[in-house]
């Protein structure tokens, strides 16, 4: 297996050196709008610009996901996008999971082998990897052909699922150094590589805007930067290495110092003069914090551990004027402020059904919890709130206070070894990831249906509900403004895209 992935990933370079010797350049661009429909089929409204991709995002229930094609012909599928996983994989019709669950898999997808004409199994029974929230996967390493939108990627490696116990694929878009058949000592070219090895960006890198929770529209950018996505200064921070191989395997950033501030900018709780490891996972629904600081602020804002929907809040406290403020790679480095409200998030129950509080009020989840023994995770809930940009060639990652709702456009190639209008910061802020893995902390539908039990009480004094985090948003940045989202009901987005030239931009 190992001679066989290493024969590819030759064969693949050399193919993808004559593809981008001859690539040209290519400007083109257009708006776009998602639609809020649960349906996968009719994501293919297409549009080009400047060596970039534009395409509609659908706005639905729990996680981000992404249209592609796999096969001769083509089979559709759904997939999950994840920033903290570098392997695409998909179940096989034929899958565990798939006889279970045959729903989430005619909904999602899953791959017929003998109806592709392009399947070429070069490993069978070795592909495996699990993630933090417990799910895992094991089949078999395949090369077949990957369409994204209107581009063809062909022999591209994936995993094909014969054991899973989740009927949703992944499109893992991290480093090639956290595939899970790294360990072994063995890479191969993912996505990202490939883009690049065929001439569609100079650089393995993107830029994320995932826009706020109530939003039908954000984009996804291979190869620049939008600067019309941020508001104030792009500032870099260095990616830390994982502890035992001392290699770059996950997007760990330093946390330097936070702090929870009341619509008068009034600290509530506050930690400085950190060094704690985070990953920024767009797989991940909520953020992870250390058990201490997360316990923390749970207490304070009076959260209650419910044994059927975990952490709970009155919905109403996403109406107050609270802030979160989050520093990266120590003083000079980059603060990113999120409303309160992005930490309110609707509980989705089996029965749709939404849970109460004991005054009768609504209940949601809140989107911070202890990570205990687990890495931890700046996932979604704190996503929204940033423009993040992901050098994977450099080791970079580029964070700014995100535009929130943004109509323009203004795009700026990757040219050479440094983020496009980035400043770094002076740092010398070092930390090594002790977790090595793949995180992977999916929110699901909550167990239970009714009333939560148990009562708590705020500590914090975060203002009345009924003002808005964007206001206090707006008051912790200072000019130029951020606004902050309203909370609204669960999210999915749903991407498809083609591609072309130096950019590939994914809306």
């Amino acid at each position: 297996m190992t001679r066989t992935l290493f024969a590819l990933s030759a064969a693949t370079a050399v193919l993808s050196f004559i593809s981008a010797s001859l690539a040209e350049p290519a400007v083109l661009g257009v708006s776009f709008r998602k639609e809020v429909r649960r349906d996968l089929t009719h994501l293919n409204r297409l549009a080009r610009r400047q060596k970039s991709i534009t395409a509609s995002i659908e706005n639905a229930d729990l996680l981000y996901l992404i249209n592609v094609t796999i096969g001769t012909p083509p089979q559709p599928f759904g997939l999950q996008l994840d920033t903290g996983s570098s392997d695409i994989w998909v179940p096989a019709t034929s899958a565990d999971v798939c006889r279970q669950d045959p729903q989430s898999c005619s909904l999602f997808g899953a791959f017929n082998p003998n109806a592709s004409s392009s399947f070429v199994d070069i490993a069978p029974g070795q592909f495996q990897i699990s993630y933090v929230d417990n799910s895992g996967v094991t089949g078999d390493y395949i090369n077949e052909t990957f369409a994204i939108g209107k581009t063809t990627i062909k022999q591209q490696t994936m995993g094909l699922a014969a054991q899973s116990n989740r009927a949703l694929g992944i499109m893992g878009i991290g480093l090639d150094s956290g595939e899970s058949i790294a360990a072994s000592g063995v890479e191969y070219p993912n996505v990202i590589a490939q883009m690049k090895l065929e001439g569609y960006i100079n650089t393995m890198a993107y830029s994320l805007w995932l826009n706020d929770l109530d939003s039908n529209d954000g984009s996804i950018l291979f190869g620049g930067v939008d600067t019309s996505k941020f508001h104030g200064s792009l500032i870099s921070v260095p990616i830390q290495p994982d502890t035992e191989s001392q290699a770059i395997t996950s997007f760990t950033v330093v946390l330097s110092s936070f702090s929870v501030q009341n619509s008068s900018r009034n600290a509530q709780y506050s930690q400085t003069n950190l060094a704690v490891p985070v990953i920024l996972d767009s797989g991940t629904s909520l953020t992870y914090l250390p058990d201490q600081y997360a316990m923390a602020i749970l207490g304070g804002v009076g959260a209650t551990n419910d044994p059927n929907y975990g952490y709970t809040v009155p919905c109403s406290l996403g109406s107050t004027a609270a802030t979160f403020n989050f520093t990266f790679g120590g003083p000079t480095g980059p603060t990113i402020v999120v409303g309160i409200n992005e930490f309110v998030v609707p509980i989705v129950t089996q029965d749709g059904s939404v849970p109460t509080l004991q005054d009768g009020s609504a209940a949601c989840n809140f989107g911070i919890n202890p990570a205990g023994s687990s890495p931890n995770l700046f996932g979604d809930t704190f996503l929204r709130s940033a423009y993040v940009v992901y050098d994977l060639e450099n080791n970079q990652i580029g964070l700014a206070n995100t535009d929130f709702n943004a109509t323009g456009s203004s795009v700026t190639e990757f040219a050479d070894s440094a983020i496009p209008g980035a400043s770094a910061a002076a740092t010398t802020l070092v930390v090594t990831q002790t977790f090595s893995g793949h995180p992977l902390a999916t929110q699901t539908q909550a167990s239970g249906t009714g009333m939560v039990t148990g009562v708590a009480s705020a500590t914090f004094n975060l203002g009345t509900p009924g003002a808005t985090s964007k206001a206090a948003a707006v008051l912790a940045l200072g000019p130029p403004k951020v606004e902050m989202a309203l909370v609204a009901a669960g999210l999915v987005a749903v991407m498809s895209f083609a591609f072309g030239g130096s950019l590939v931009l994914l809306l």
